[in-house]
């Protein structure tokens, strides 16, 4: 029900209460003559008319007032020279006058309510440059709208930062670029080293890659080149990396035999900081491991990843395999590795590998696009790892893998010709994966221990057990003075990168979302306490142009209705005013009140003998 709707029940609920209150009133001082009637009737009669005069006060009828011309609103981007009709008037909204020289001969205005309180009878708007800020886009009144958007821009037009990401894993960006179709786009560290490359197509989509070593936050930068390798834009992309899980990640790993394969993946799980514990079987039930766990539902839940191999998935008998059934539900993840020949209608919780006893070559996708790019995605490298023993970009080996099919999961890990490698699917709270790699071990070997760590962490972290506390969604990107929806924080401060401490505006209206408004004041890195704490980048008011003006552009036009600059249907005509209404309400009220007291203080037969008198 509207207010409209509200107000005007409460007043038909009031004259039907006075038309019971005069009925009850009659009932126990009967008329007693014909001017008695009459004034009971106008009374009865006089009820809903004032009724009405309020509610047309409170809201005038629409068509009571008359629309005349068109306001030209220029918006951001729109040309110093606007043509205009006669009939039209010609304002500037801020961010038109923000420009050298601004629109002229326009006037200005702080927004477009301002105006359309200013100018009430007009009955359309032409919106001239880029589009509506979203503070304007509820301000049209019913109004007839139309846009003419200024050229497609030229530059960036979308960018997705990553989210949260693991200390040493590879992130990717994605953007797309408008205009530059035969140009390149390369993502910088912090350092300003070009640490990815890739040239843009005729779709202008960009996917670029990078890797962060460090727990914190940090500001990359995509630089968009067109055909002659000029600069044609650049914008930084924030990357945060969250601080280490306390406890560390608790990782099980069980293995039939030994080998290098497990060698190497117990000094990743340690050099990763993860809680390694490890099971060997050396044949004749003997079995070398730092605590022997007890596959049980108990011992597993306090487990976040568990990685066997198939010969251990297999041994492990039919309790066991419930068991880590039971915990992969509970919230585990499991890694199982295939080494060897599988059975026709081997499965592993409804992950699927069938295939033949051979093995297939793996050339896993270049890590960088130089030389220069890998080294410095490595960084200044460790003293147990030093750079100089780092192998060249040429010098990666080919693996190999067990020649099987993986069906029923999403796809993980490629090798370079688009053959699955690794995949996983969902099992009650927790997920299952299979990796049909032998061999990852040569990559550390032959000197490309980063590329085997992301390896493992970009399979590990697709299936391990979360264990912090969903993070708040946030809309991205976020803008200084321009309002940011936070949804699902613990807090309901944010800490600015000035230190300064601001409280956003809860939305009742999201409910059980928990969404809130939050207006930067500051650009740089702002913080929710938590918990769980979170990091977000505010970019300054004036960053990423283009893609601010798609947003605007696309708004108006969802506001305009169709689409082609046109909103179709009949103009609405902007309510009349109401001191007309109120005069007569008053003059009905005051009509009631003489009838009232006229009942009230004397007899028909008084009044009608004084007049006979005079």
């Amino acid at each position: 029900m509207t207010i409209a709707q509200g107000v005007a029940t409460i007043l038909a609920l009031a004259v039907v209460l006075a038309w019971v209150r005069l009925l009850l009133w009659q009932r126990r001082a009967p008329v007693s003559s014909r001017a008695e009637r009459w004034r009971l009737v106008a009374l009865l009669a006089l009820q809903p008319v004032a009724g009405m005069l309020l509610y047309c006060t409170v809201f005038p009828p629409a068509g009571a007032g008359k629309t005349t011309g068109a306001l030209v609103i220029a918006t951001a981007g729109a040309p110093r020279f606007v043509a205009t009709d006669p009939d039209e008037r010609l304002i500037a909204l801020p961010e038109a006058s923000a420009r050298a020289g601004g629109v002229v001969g326009a006037e200005q205005f702080p927004d477009l309510g301002t105006a359309l309180r200013r100018y009430p009878a007009v009955g359309a708007l032409r919106i001239v440059g880029s589009g509506l800020e979203p503070r304007d886009r509820q301000e049209t009144g019913g109004r007839a709208v139309s846009f003419e958007p200024t050229r497609k821009p030229r530059g960036l037009i979308a960018l997705q930062p990553p989210g949260p990401i693991a200390a040493g894993a590879r992130f990717a960006v994605t953007a797309r670029a408008g205009g530059l179709a035969g140009g390149s786009a390369e993502l910088l560290d912090p350092a300003s080293r070009v640490i990815d490359t890739q040239p843009i197509g005729p779709t202008g989509t960009i996917a670029l890659s990078g890797t962060a070593r460090a727990a914190g936050t940090a500001l990359f930068t995509v630089i968009l080149r067109d055909g002659s390798r000029a600069l044609v834009e650049q914008a930084s992309v924030p990357v945060w990396v969250p601080a280490p899980a306390s406890p560390p990640t608790r990782v099980l790993i069980l293995a039939g035999a030994p080998g290098p394969e497990v060698k190497y993946l117990r000094r990743w799980a340690t050099d990763a900081g993860l809680a390694p514990q490890v099971r060997v079987g050396v044949g004749g039930g003997v079995s070398l491991a730092d605590t022997p766990p007890v596959l049980t539902t108990a011992t597993l839940a306090k487990v976040d990843a568990a990685i066997l191999d198939d010969r251990t998935w297999d041994g492990i008998g039919a309790a066991g395999r419930q068991a880590v059934a039971a915990a992969v539900r509970g919230g585990m993840g499991l890694v199982v590795r295939i080494t060897g020949p599988v059975a026709p209608d081997w499965q592993v919780l409804g992950l699927t590998a069938a295939g033949t006893a051979d093995v297939a070559p793996v050339t896993l996708r270049a890590d960088a696009p130089s030389d220069e790019a890998l080294a410095a995605r490595r960084g200044p490298g460790t003293r147990d790892a030093p750079a100089a023993v780092a192998g060249a970009r040429d010098t990666v080996p080919v693996l190999t893998r067990q020649a099987v099919t993986i069906a029923g999961g999403i796809p993980i890990l490629r090798d370079i010709r688009g053959t699955v490698v690794a995949a996983s699917r969902s099992r009650g709270r927790g997920k299952v994966a299979l990796i049909s790699l032998q061999d990852s071990f040569a990559l550390v070997t032959s000197g490309h221990g980063d590329a085997h760590a992301e390896l493992w962490s970009q399979l590990v972290s697709e299936v391990a057990r979360r264990q912090t506390s969903p993070l708040a969604q946030i809309d991205s990107p976020a803008f200084a003075g321009q309002r940011t929806r936070i949804c699902g924080a613990g807090s309901t401060t944010v800490i600015d990168s000035n230190g300064g401490a601001h409280r956003v505006l809860m939305d009742p209206a999201t409910g059980a979302a928990g969404c809130a408004g939050y207006w930067p004041v500051v650009s740089g890195w702002a913080h929710l306490p938590g918990p769980p704490a979170q990091s977000f980048y505010v970019y300054p008011a004036a960053a990423l142009p283009n893609i601010r003006a798609l947003d605007r552009s696309e708004g108006t036009q969802i506001l305009v209705g169709n689409g082609n600059g046109e909103r179709t249907g009949k103009i609405d005509d902007s309510r009349g005013p109401s001191g007309p209404w109120f005069i007569g309400w008053v003059m009905v009220c005051c009509l009631l009140w003489w009838l009232e007291r006229l009942r009230r203080g004397r007899t028909a037969t008084d009044v009608f003998a004084k007049k006979s008198s005079v």
